[in-house]
């Protein structure tokens, strides 16, 4: 029943028959709504809470205190559910603004929901008082997001234009398709090998990040020495070298090519393109590593020479990336023999470690270079 009506919800902002003007009012309305719906929700268990200590309770029971974030989760699944299609539609009535927005939005959302999860894990041990600060706290950040939520989108359309309003002041000019600066079509990649900021959000909110754990554990036991430093050249957000930092047999660093990626990582990922730029460090390292390499340089000599040249003189004892297949793993290769003489590929040992990641070469500086 629920899905039907949202579902209901989706085709009436679909409608071809909304300008854009009323398409993006509906979406503010439909926000407004369900923020104000949350906050009836953290009002109902914050009076019911002061109602039971006044009465010299202790406060509502785990149950209660659950009974009330389950409804509050139910608006934001039905949010998930709406804006989810929402901000997906409509292209030409969004700005860059809109987007990110709608983007950071679900992004956010997600820990809360995350959050939700583990105040259950609480109600099962049994803890009444923890789940009812749980749950005020919770439902007071889910609040606050949907405020802020609002509010930035009160911001950004104070300057935007109805299509209507464009064109009466156009003077004879040509029409934008969409409202804002002109954009160029959405890319993964910003040069061709970087990924854009908006790839490095979407791949972020919704766990695109694949990181080969196996062949991390194989590193681990058999290339990465204990103790040693690890940079990793191709980190995206840094979920690689977070997962090696977390074992606590090593200390690793991330370094990505992504342009605004120290934003995005919270600072956990330094900004650095190991292929178009002489990689001038606070030190060298035992183990580098970039995971992606293959997919990210493809058959291309200039961008694996300079990333060879980075890798040698950044490296103390091993070099593991990936040199793909075909084409790309001949100019990888070659590259390597030419731009990085003092490593040497370990041929017995990329094989083992190709069964768990295709394509993985390592290769360990040779002694006394």
């Amino acid at each position: 029943m629920h899905i039907a009506d949202w579902d209901s919800q989706i085709d009436f902002a679909l409608n071809e028959s909304l300008n854009c003007s009323d398409f993006l009012e509906y979406v503010y309305l439909s926000r407004d709504r369900i923020r104000t719906q949350l906050d009836y929700v953290r009002g109902n268990f914050t009076s019911e809470d002061e109602a039971f200590r006044l009465q010299g309770a202790m406060g509502g029971s785990s149950a209660w205190a659950m009974t009330h974030m389950s409804a509050a989760a139910s608006l934001l699944s039905a949010y998930v559910h709406i804006h989810g299609m929402l901000s997906a539609a409509r292209f030409e009535c969004l700005n860059e603004h809109l987007q990110l927005l709608f983007l950071m939005s679900f992004r956010r959302l997600k820990g809360l929901l995350h959050g939700q999860l583990r105040h259950l894990w609480l109600v099962f041990q049994g803890t009444a008082e923890l789940v009812r600060q749980g749950a005020g706290k919770w439902l007071a950040e889910v609040v606050d997001l949907f405020e802020a939520d609002l509010r930035t989108y009160e911001s950004v359309m104070v300057n935007w234009k109805s299509k209507e309003e464009i064109e009466a002041n156009s003077n004879g000019s040509s029409i934008p398709l969409r409202p804002g600066p002109p954009l160029p079509p959405f890319s993964t990649r910003e040069d061709g090998i970087a990924l854009s900021t908006i790839e490095v959000l979407r791949r972020d909110t919704f766990e695109e990040w694949n990181v080969p754990k196996p062949l991390l554990r194989a590193l681990l036991r058999y290339v990465i020495p204990r103790d040693s430093q690890v940079a990793d050249f191709c980190a995206g957000i840094g979920t690689a070298a977070s997962f090696l930092n977390d074992t606590g047999l090593v200390r690793a660093y991330a370094f990505d090519a992504s342009s605004n990626i120290k934003l995005l990582s919270r600072n956990a990922v330094e900004y650095l393109r190991l292929y178009s730029e002489e990689a001038k460090l606070w030190t060298t390292f035992d183990v580098t590593m970039c995971l992606s390499a293959a997919a990210d340089y493809g058959p291309k000599p200039e961008v694996w020479a300079q990333v060879w040249r980075n890798l040698e003189a950044n490296t103390r004892r091993t070099a593991v990336l990936t040199c793909g297949l075909g084409e790309a793993r001949q100019e990888a290769m070659s590259a390597a023999a030419t731009h990085a003489p003092s490593l040497s590929y370990d041929e017995q040992l990329s094989s083992q470690i190709d069964e768990l990641h295709p394509g993985t070469c390592i290769f360990w500086r040779k002694p006394g270079l």
